[in-house]
């Protein structure tokens, strides 16, 4: 009878004993990772109490890791797991990761039945150079040599008490988990960084607070990111901040505040659901008096708590919007209801009670989450300002055709008025005309008394007159091609040609040598290929403004003249400058120069055969081959005239 006693005694010690003690895990040699809460125990140290050898050894607290519920608690509290380990591998090194970049706290402790030795610690006071591992992501190198035992107790603690995904892992697949995490985080900081420079550009070119709003909190994401990727504490703060929890609840405690504003300025909350406002503005205000609460108590537990409490208010917005008519307010709808799912719920409620799919981790959602939202959120806005794109574009078009009908009213009064205009002009050169044969007809008449031997020399007097009633004839001729309009002269003789032509024909110039000493541009001084560059101009009109510019010079009393051709290839033109050595002008008769029957007192007293409305009628030619023509006091002392004509691309 004892001994049945006996039996049932141990049976009832064994199940005890099976009840608060974990599977042993066996390191194989073709298993690369695996997983401690599946194989350990776990106690919730929320008093914070010191790890010793007789609290490690009070079989009551310690509960299978895989079956415990996480509770929210206001405080950070520490969280032992407790894990045997057979090596049966022929691996000595393996390395354990708690899916975070840095801890507020960890040890890890060698534990037997007479001692408690810590074999590993580190803190937040610590720098990043203090790790053994140079990695962004927190790795732990541990050793366990082939066919040993060893029970493992793993004291850390977590950002706001969020679940850790606790892993051992052989040597190669620590490099593939630590390349891996690399570059996906650095791949999401890049597309963040991308889409963040749009919204620059945006902001830029729109500058409004829905944009503002959207900025601020894509580089607060931004920064989230690089901060769980480690990148922070390790090429930014790596010997002080990086390891501090301040930074991180910095960003979480601003992030959903730049989130709120953004939401209540791109629906317009405040013109279109009043209610809807007030309530994001109360919201608003918790959190802004949260952010000084959560540094000073380092902590985020109202956060998260108020974070939780919205998933309702987000809902009902997200349900309000999709049955908007805004342009691209569907894809908005879309952006906050993944929001819920992946911050709210799988994030922060995860955080709070427990990670619903154990094998992401947290810092995975918040991620993945924030990354599809603001995607989602710049194809709103994209849609959005195409709209407002379109509706530009319909405006312009009926301004457009409203200024095609006045433009239309005003051809016509236009045409009234031209028409007026050339009534005008033809009286101006009938005047004209008879004002100048009333002279002709007398000098007609000294020749008539010359024939009559009335005076002496009578062959010097003839030719004298003759000489001068052609120039008035010629002078007549002229002034018709001239009109105060500047829309007489029409040129049917423009021909494309090259740079050389244009340079030839200074050579080309019908002038007596014994009057003038021209210096021409040389050839050889020109590469090959702007020679070869083409001008559409006249080129009889063009030698008819060159012996024009020269006649010029001999008339105010010039002897030298300096023709220089010049190509301008930024501004793709050609400039060709006349210098005479002749009298200066005044810079306020330069635009004079170059209107119809105007003469400058020296001029008028001149004996040559200057004509009168000779420069007005260069202008007319080089403007009729779309050239430029001005004036201005040359380095050889006279008039410089400068003809510029467009380059052909």
């Amino acid at each position: 009878m004892r001994f049945n006693y006996f039996i049932f005694f141990c049976i009832v010690l064994f199940l005890g004993f099976s009840a608060f003690a974990a599977p042993t895990l066996v390191l194989e040699k073709n298993q690369p990772v695996y997983s401690l809460k599946e194989h350990g125990l776990i106690f919730y140290n929320t008093d914070n109490e010191s790890v010793s050898l007789d609290e490690i050894n009070k079989e009551s607290i310690w509960i299978e890791a895989s079956d415990i519920k996480q509770k929210p608690m206001i405080s950070t509290y520490s969280k032992w797991l407790k894990v045997e380990i057979k090596n049966s591998s022929e691996r000595a090194d393996w390395y354990l990761s708690f899916g975070y970049a840095r801890l507020p706290s960890l040890k890890i402790y060698d534990v037997s039945d007479e001692h408690l030795k810590l074999e590993f610690e580190h803190s937040a006071i610590k720098s990043f150079y203090d790790r053994p591992v140079s990695d962004p992501i927190l790795f732990i190198p541990l050793t366990f040599q082939s066919g040993s035992s060893k029970t493992l107790l793993i004291e850390y603690q977590t950002f706001a008490n969020a679940p850790a995904n606790v892993r051992l892992h052989n040597y190669q697949d620590y490099l593939a988990t630590s390349q891996q995490s690399t570059l996906v985080n650095g791949a999401i900081a890049g597309v963040v960084m991308a889409i963040l420079l749009i919204i620059c550009v945006n902001l830029f070119f729109n500058t409004n607070k829905t944009n503002i709003y959207y900025a601020l909190w894509t580089f607060t994401f931004l920064l989230i990111v690089m901060d769980m990727a480690g990148f922070t504490s390790k090429y930014i703060w790596p010997t002080s901040i990086g390891e501090s929890s301040q930074f991180s609840i910095l960003l979480m405690t601003t992030v959903p505040i730049f989130h709120l504003l953004f939401i209540d300025s791109f629906l317009q909350l405040r013109k279109f659901n009043v209610l809807a406002h007030r309530i994001y503005s109360l919201v608003l205000y918790i959190y802004v008096l949260l952010v000084p609460v959560a540094l000073w108590f380092e902590t985020v537990f109202f956060n998260l708590v108020l974070s939780t409490l919205i998933i309702p208010l987000f809902l009902y917005t997200s349900y309000w919007s999709w049955f908007q008519k805004a342009p691209g307010i569907r894809v908005f709808s879309l952006s906050l209801f993944n929001h819920v799912l992946f911050l709210n719920i799988l994030t922060i409620v995860g955080a709070s009670f427990g990670n619903v799919f154990p094998v992401f981790a947290l810092s995975d959602y918040i991620k993945v989450g924030y990354l599809i939202e603001v995607s989602l959120f710049t194809v709103a806005l994209a849609v959005q300002n195409k709209s407002v794109q379109n509706q530009l574009v319909s405006y312009l078009q009926e301004q457009v055709d409203s200024l095609n009908e006045n433009l239309s009213a005003e051809k016509q009064l236009q045409a009234t008025n031209i028409k007026a205009v050339q009534q005008k002009e033809e009286k101006l050169f009938a005047d004209l005309s008879h004002e100048l044969r009333t002279p002709l007809t007398v000098m007609k008449i000294q020749v008539e008394s010359l024939q009559h031997n009335i005076v002496d020399n009578v062959h010097s007097s003839y030719g004298k007159l003759m000489k001068k009633i052609n120039e008035l004839n010629e002078f007549i001729d002229d002034l018709t091609q001239v009109t105060p309009s500047g829309q007489v002269y029409k040129n049917s003789n423009i021909k494309t040609q090259k740079v050389k032509d244009i340079i030839n024909a200074t050579y080309d110039i019908e002038i007596d040598k014994s009057l003038l000493n021209i210096e021409r541009p040389e050839l050889l001084s020109y590469s090959p290929s702007n020679l070869q560059r083409l001008i559409d101009y006249d080129s009889e009109g063009f030698k008819i403004v060159l012996e024009e510019c020269c006649q010029n010079a001999i008339s105010h009393g010039g002897n030298d003249v300096r023709i220089s051709v010049h190509l301008d290839n930024d501004e793709d033109s050609l400039i060709v400058s006349i210098d005479n050595s002749g009298d200066s002008l005044n810079d306020d008769v330069f635009e004079q120069i170059f209107n119809p029957l105007v003469r400058l007192d020296d001029a008028r007293n001149s004996e040559g055969n200057h004509k009168g409305v000779g420069l007005s009628l260069c202008k007319r030619i080089i403007e009729s081959c779309n050239g430029e023509i001005f004036a201005s006091n040359s380095e050889l002392g006279g008039l410089g005239i400068h003809i510029i004509f467009p380059l052909k691309v």
